[in-house]
């Protein structure tokens, strides 16, 4: 090993093993007290191998990122009859300590849950949830407070949350289809995908498959989802896969509004800046969103942060908060384009 790299591991508080060579990436294993379980027996359920979605969010504000586990549930049941069961929130307390807070959160869950999907549906500015699961999905209102709250009443597999029609909500788009292959009954195993439209501040979420033009493919199995402006327009295109079918490539044609994407580029922080949280102001309100590829069941979307600005055709401001602190304020941006913004020094 030669000086430098010796002197660097020392720094980090790395101590090479006699005869061991010294790794330049390195890991130490943080216990946390979560176990998934997927109520798997002797029997072959496929449910039992489709658990574990996760989500690393700050669902509080301040400043440090959050771990939200989903959990699997009796398999004969379909339910979470045992507390070991229950869907996770731990608080990120700093210096790699977390708290379970599930309880006070209200997220433990009642059925099995496998997926889990993280965006600012109301523009309130904190983090809310979907949560994909066998038969039952459930939305999650985060009410500022360290407490969430069961909004699905109001309100499969793959899972997304962006603004197709560009009005300034994000809507929610849900690849669907049964986990098994043979129909049991009360259950359509071959399903078309729906988009549900959030109407706003006020109302009712509106579910969308013929309306939308989702039944233009024959419904099937559907998993892999992912999301990008596949020709430019500013509208979000969605890609779906499904067993043993074609895959579908859906061009939005919503009728829209103005629109305005942020293509980020990180300096002290990671290259793509993930994570990096992006306020959008206009004359109609304030918009929240974050950076992150990692959208859709087991896929990945492309990366400019997305927002629909309705009626008005600029931003007042843009305020970037970057994983590395540093804070930038754009002003008086025009909308209908993709800005490129690099992390200042």
């Amino acid at each position: 090993m030669g000086v430098t790299a010796l002197a660097l591991l020392l720094c980090a508080g790395v101590v090479p093993m006699a005869g061991v060579p010294a790794s330049p990436i390195r890991f130490e294993l943080k216990p946390i007290p979560f176990r998934l379980e997927h109520g798997e027996v002797a029997a072959r359920h496929v449910p039992a191998t489709m658990a574990g979605g996760v989500a690393v969010f700050d669902y509080n504000k301040d400043g440090r990122p959050d771990i939200f586990f989903t959990n699997g549930a009796d398999l004969a049941t379909l339910t979470k009859d045992s507390p070991k069961y229950r869907n996770r929130l731990f608080r990120n307390e700093g210096h790699g300590v977390f708290t379970d807070v599930t309880e006070q959160a209200g997220l433990a869950g009642s059925g099995f849950d496998n997926g889990v999907a993280v965006a600012d549906y109301d523009n309130d500015g904190y983090p809310d949830l979907f949560v994909a699961g066998v038969h039952h999905n459930t939305l999650y209102h985060n009410n500022g407070d360290g407490t969430f709250t069961d909004v699905t009443a109001k309100a499969g597999f793959g899972v997304g949350l962006y603004d197709f029609d560009n009005d300034g909500w994000k809507d929610l788009f849900v690849t669907r289809g049964d986990v098994l292959s043979r129909p049991v009954p009360g259950t359509v195993t071959n399903q078309h995908n729906t988009v549900l439209r959030n109407p706003g501040a006020v109302g009712k979420w509106e579910a969308l498959t013929t309306e939308a033009g989702l039944d233009a493919s024959p419904p099937a199995r559907h998993r892999g989802l992912a999301f990008g402006d596949l020709d430019g327009d500013g509208r979000v295109d969605v890609v779906a896969t499904a067993l043993a079918s074609p895959a579908e490539i859906w061009m939005n044609r919503s009728p829209s509004g103005h629109w305005l994407d942020i293509a980020l580029e990180g300096a002290k922080s990671n290259r793509d800046g993930i994570g990096a949280r992006v306020k959008v102001t206009t004359k109609t309100g304030t918009q929240y969103n974050h950076m992150t590829t990692s959208v859709g069941y087991a896929s990945s979307s492309y990366g400019s942060v997305h927002f629909g600005l309705g009626a008005d055709d600029r931003a007042e401001s843009v305020e970037i908060r970057w994983p590395s602190g540093i804070v930038q304020v754009l002003k008086d941006v025009r909308g209908d384009r993709v800005v490129k913004v690099k992390e200042s020094r």
